[in-house]
């Protein structure tokens, strides 16, 4: 007759709270070093490839922007919320799987899973930044010093000759710098990811100085609106630069001074003056353009896919209008007061004092959140929904129907 052994469950006492506390803390302990060993593999077998292919000269760039990529989805961080130390926040501007927040004193780089990724206190007086998919800078207005940075770290930081005025940074890398010159109006100086310059252009009065740049979404052009002063009046000359070409090309000379300019495809090019906006073709002439009747720009929103929300105001009464990428009215109508706009997709979102309301496209609402402090940005261009307000920045729960 064979031995009768009886099975560990009934030998064993019941695992007590703490002992399975314990092993759980170690299976997760196990499976951060095997996500921490994968990442470092995976950056080894980065490098081998670059260097297999000759590109490790030319594409150093590429490869942090591929290793930092990879950390944020292999070492998620702790969630939200989060106290980011940014108690003023006067810019957020998405980066791949992460984000940039500005405060007057510096800014920070969380993952969207809340891992905090840089920090840099620059000690500039008026910091500004612009971001594009792997990298933004970060320049100083009232100083000639700016920074690249990547998500996680410094790649170029450069003295200028002259006080720089505006930037702006393309998805591919390619930035563009607008600085004081001496002997013009303005001098626009655009560098390769490198940070090779590859052009100058030196602006004169009537070609203006440029308030609003941005680039198209493979990098390769510029469009530019630069404020000048004509029969007695605010005008504005908008530009396309083509980084083949060289020469500017003028689009467009509209009355007024731009709010917001950029791409909302590869072709056309949004510009927001004061009181309308205009759809352009990046070949030339207006395609759409939209009037506001005498209201009061307070604030625009145009999520990735192009479409658009204005804040118009008159006197105490606000109104929401949305417009598709080709500037039809979706939905025109009163709403509560409000600080600020977000577009993104079917919805809309109010920033108040208070609080936070959504909307669909038809002005009807979705819900609303009052918030113990006031909201000061909001990020709703993936599923989560960011809230910065104070120096914390939290995941809002959208309340179910």
């Amino acid at each position: 007759m064979g031995k009768f052994t009886r099975s560990r469950a009934e030998n064993d006492e019941p695992l007590s709270a703490g002992r399975v506390e314990y092993l759980e803390q170690a299976r997760q302990r196990a499976r951060n070093k095997r996500i921490r060993r994968t990442a470092v593999l995976l950056v080894l077998l980065t490098g081998i490839v670059l260097f297999a292919t000759g590109l490790v000269g030319s594409s150093v760039a590429m490869a942090k922007d591929f290793i930092d990529t990879a950390r944020i989805a292999l070492l998620p961080g702790a969630g939200w919320p989060q106290q980011t130390g940014v108690s003023e926040v006067t810019q957020v501007e998405s980066l791949t799987g992460s984000f940039v927040e500005l405060g007057k004193e510096g800014c920070v780089v969380y993952s969207r899973s809340g891992k905090k990724l840089n920090s840099i206190q620059s000690g500039y007086a008026r910091p500004a930044l612009a971001a594009g998919k792997n990298r933004f800078v970060l320049y100083n207005r009232s100083g000639n010093e700016l920074r690249v940075e990547s998500r996680t770290q410094n790649l170029y930081t450069k003295q200028l000759e002259n006080s720089i005025f505006l930037c702006a940074m393309a998805d591919n890398g390619n930035l563009a710098v607008v600085t004081e010159d001496v002997s013009a109006m303005a001098e626009l100086l655009i560098y390769n990811s490198n940070m090779e310059q590859v052009l100058s252009w030196s602006m004169s009065s009537n070609d203006g100085t440029p308030l609003r740049m941005a680039f198209s979404p493979d990098g390769r052009k510029l469009a530019a609106a630069a404020v000048t002063a004509g029969g007695g009046q605010m005008m504005t000359n908008l530009y396309l630069v083509n980084l083949a070409a060289g020469d500017p090309v003028s689009l467009a000379n509209q009355s007024g001074v731009p709010q917001w300019l950029g791409w909302t495809s590869a072709s056309t090019i949004l510009a927001v003056y004061d009181s309308r906006a205009v759809l352009y073709n990046a070949g030339g002439g207006e395609r759409a353009a939209y009037e506001f009747a005498g209201n009061t720009l307070k604030d625009i929103s145009v999520d990735a896919a192009g479409n658009v929300a204005l804040l118009l105001g008159s006197g105490q009464l606000h109104q929401a209008v949305l417009l598709d990428k080709s500037l039809n009215v979706q939905f025109s109508g009163t709403v509560s007061s409000a600080n600020s706009i977000v577009r993104a997709g079917s919805l809309f979102y109010l920033l108040s004092d208070s609080g936070v309301e959504c909307y669909n496209t038809s002005g009807e609402q979705q819900w609303s959140q009052t918030l113990a402090a006031k909201p000061q940005a909001l990020l709703a261009d993936t599923k989560v929904l960011l809230l910065f307000s104070g120096n914390t920045a939290q995941t809002l729960e959208v309340p179910q129907k």
